[in-house]
């Protein structure tokens, strides 16, 4: 899984373990979603690789060998992803940028198995990375519905286990991070920025309603991460024409992306800022 690995990729990696067997599940990190859940579901996620040779090696969720952290530099035999930016090679490549989560692409691919655990947590890598189907299309509908008949799944028990409240830390880091928010206007478009110390996905979802532009900075030691969210404009697209002044690495999709760079993160989104004007 890719490092602070979220609720598809742990369900992705779940639901491969079931359909291959005799499996581990291995990531550098999970954010508090993917922890909650692994707890509850009592699964086992190793951070280190034990000392020896594996049959098979599979990534999912994973778009480049950055976003595999401390593991980016094993051997990888097979990929399985959906984000348009993947650029890691192995022999067997299933990459389907058309599916909005990994998990409903892995459950079209190889359909039911016997675990209701792994079938309740694609349903909510689906939930968390359409954020509640707002970037679902047909065939996510038609998928989740084959999943909730095929495990005798009730809905219920699924949206009490995937809404997730704010907590405090998590609150606290949304306002600072609505202090130090800066804006502008492209006609009746809102481009927005904003640097916060932890959450950026949480402020990104707080705001993304009334904005059709975010970008939101973390410093993490040298490195600046930045994540965007986007109604329209194209984040690949954006983030490459950053990356060849910043020398940045990126990915993920159109509407949802993540880049990572050395520099100032000031200096960053005021150039992101310029960049999405033109788009606009």
């Amino acid at each position: 899984m890719h490092k602070n690995a979220d609720v598809d990729a742990l369900a992705s990696a779940y639901y491969l373990s079931k359909i291959f067997g005799n499996s581990v599940i291995a990531s550098d990190g999970m954010d508090r979603f993917a922890k909650s859940l692994a707890e509850k579901f009592s699964i086992s996620v190793i951070q280190d690789l034990p000392g020896e040779n594996f049959e098979e090696i599979i990534t999912v969720d994973a778009a480049s060998r950055e976003q595999l952290g401390k593991f980016k530099d094993m051997r990888v035999d097979a990929v399985y992803d959906h984000h348009a930016s993947n650029d890691i090679i192995a022999e067997t490549r299933v990459v389907k940028e058309d599916y909005p989560s990994c998990a409903e692409m892995l459950y079209d691919l190889f359909g039911k198995v016997d675990s209701r655990e792994a079938g309740i947590l694609l349903l909510g890598g689906i939930i968390t990375d359409t954020r509640w189907f707002r970037f679902a299309n047909t065939r996510t509908f038609e998928i989740f519905n084959r999943i909730i008949k095929d495990m005798d799944i009730e809905f219920s028990e699924i949206s009490e286990l995937f809404d997730f409240p704010y907590i405090q830390s998590e609150k606290v880091a949304i306002l600072k991070g609505l202090q130090r928010m800066k804006f502008r206007t492209k006609g009746r478009k809102i481009i927005c920025v904003t640097i916060v110390g932890a959450y950026e996905s949480s402020f990104a979802v707080f705001v993304q309603n009334l904005v059709d532009v975010v970008f939101v900075a973390s410093q993490r030691k040298k490195e600046v991460r930045i994540i965007g969210r986007s109604k329209e404009a194209d984040l690949l697209e954006i983030f490459r024409l950053a990356s060849e002044d910043f020398g940045c690495t990126y990915g993920g999709h159109r509407n949802a992306a993540g880049m990572a760079c050395i520099g100032d993160p000031e200096a960053l989104l005021n150039a992101l800022m310029k960049i999405t004007e033109k788009f606009l």
